[in-house]
């Protein structure tokens, strides 16, 4: 399997998956995650090895940073942080200010209360989560019979406090709405902590004909961290009614 530029001239000559492995261990050679040791039988062979695999640790190593020794230093870090409520990034000098020459930087962040808060019209927090049967919207586990046997369809976590105040009881089909949309799922009386919701965000609608009432994201704010820019999908004022049925 070779690669050429463009007048012909070879760039990548290999012959195998095996070459292809050992240019990519030698690109690791000095790196944080070295595996530069790492032979290509040794990694057919046996069920893991952990990097940094190197000449000084051909077995791999069992735990990282065991000398205490960080890639922090200004010369070999490649990222100089953020500020954690902004996300703004530093600036080099302004790392170098405070050089942690291989030392472990722990960043605390102050607590901030969510954007939305409960009020009279939306008087619960909701919280999305996950369920152990399923990962994310199901387009893979929703496939595998035994786990969508296990947990077919939606369902919302009330404390049984404020099922009663509502007069929901086990398996009543409920309504819950935010700002922004609503979802409607049995009843489940399990809750945690009173005044907090659960819906798990595994129910989607891409195996159903039309309708978004047990995707509970429909509910949630388009927010996010401003650091890692992941979405703030955990959150959210919520209201619960009980669905009368026919």
């Amino acid at each position: 399997m070779g690669l050429t530029d463009r007048d012909g001239a070879a760039l990548i000559d290999w012959r195998g998956p095996e070459d292809a492995w050992r240019e990519f261990t030698e690109l690791t050679r000095g790196r944080p995650c070295d595996q530069s040791a790492l032979d290509y039988r040794a990694l057919r062979e046996r069920p893991g090895i952990q990097w940094p695999c190197t000449d000084d640790a051909p077995e791999g190593t069992a735990r990282l940073y065991a000398d205490h020794r960080f890639p922090t230093g200004v010369a070999e870090c490649e990222d100089f942080g953020h500020d954690l409520l902004t996300g703004a990034q530093h600036e080099p000098d302004e790392y170098a200010a405070h050089d942690p020459a291989g030392r472990a930087v722990l960043k605390a962040a102050h607590h901030h209360p969510p954007h939305e808060q409960v009020d009279e019209d939306y008087p619960l927090r909701l919280t999305t989560g996950r369920h152990v049967h399923h990962w994310h919207t199901r387009t893979k586990t929703a496939r595998v019979a035994p786990l969508q046997d296990a947990a077919p369809t939606m369902w919302v976590e009330l404390h049984p406090d404020d099922a009663a105040r509502l007069a929901i009881a086990e398996g009543d089909r409920v309504r819950v709405a935010s700002r922004r949309g609503c979802i409607e799922a049995p009843a489940r009386l399990r809750g945690h902590r009173p005044g907090v919701v659960f819906a798990p965000f595994h129910y989607g609608y891409f195996d159903q004909d039309g309708g978004h009432e047990r995707a509970a994201n429909e509910l949630t704010r388009t927010e996010w961290d401003p650091v890692s820019k992941q979405p703030l999908y955990k959150v959210a004022a919520v209201r619960v009614s009980k669905v009368e049925q026919p």
